[in-house]
């Protein structure tokens, strides 16, 4: 396996793990803490920007990966259509080299194509997941204010309720001083 289909590979089985930690049974008390500072910290904002640009190379590798395999089964195709020019490639040590590289073209698709597959569903996991916490909030709001249980409201006061997105980092370039004047 080439470099960079062993560094998908490693994607693959990190966004396996992520997928996995989101579907434990957590509760909503230990999950916003968490989702706070995923969506706060200035380094996971940097590792998200990161990613991005490592997909991009992924997708780049799936259409390649495409571009082999459709490429293979012309060749097949070819010779199926043509058997007088076949029957030179009856070598048995060809016919394994055909049937390698189908199954190395077969596994780079199925690899770069399960890793951005899973990168869209973790990402509207994440989506949801942010969701049901604003929503959740939003109902320890409501329940504060329509209570006539004195108790509820001041539980619902306690209750950090603040939204998650209004803390969102966001990157943006930075200026440097010198960026602005002119070399004499």
């Amino acid at each position: 396996m080439a470099l960079y289909y062993g560094i998908v590979f490693g994607i693959l089985t990190l966004e396996v793990i992520t997928f996995f930690l989101f579907l434990l049974p957590i509760p909503t008390r230990w999950q916003k803490p968490v989702f706070r500072w995923l969506m706060t910290s200035p380094a996971v904002a940097h590792a998200q920007y990161i990613m991005k640009v490592v997909f991009a190379f992924i997708f780049v590798l799936f259409l390649d990966a495409v571009n082999t395999l459709k490429a293979f089964y012309e060749v097949v195709n070819k010779e199926e259509e043509n058997p007088a020019a076949a029957l030179g490639s009856t070598d048995f040590r060809a016919q394994v080299g055909q049937a390698a590289k189908k199954f190395y073209a077969q596994r780079n698709l199925y690899l770069t194509g399960f890793t951005m597959l899973l990168l869209l569903i973790l990402n509207k996991i994440k989506n949801m997941s942010l969701e049901y916490i604003r929503l959740e909030d939003e109902l320890i709001q409501l329940e504060g204010v329509t209570s006539k249980d004195p108790l509820v409201r001041d539980a619902s006061r306690k209750v950090d309720t603040a939204p998650i997105e209004a803390n969102v980092t966001k990157l943006e370039p930075v200026q440097l001083e010198n960026e602005n004047k002119k070399d004499i």
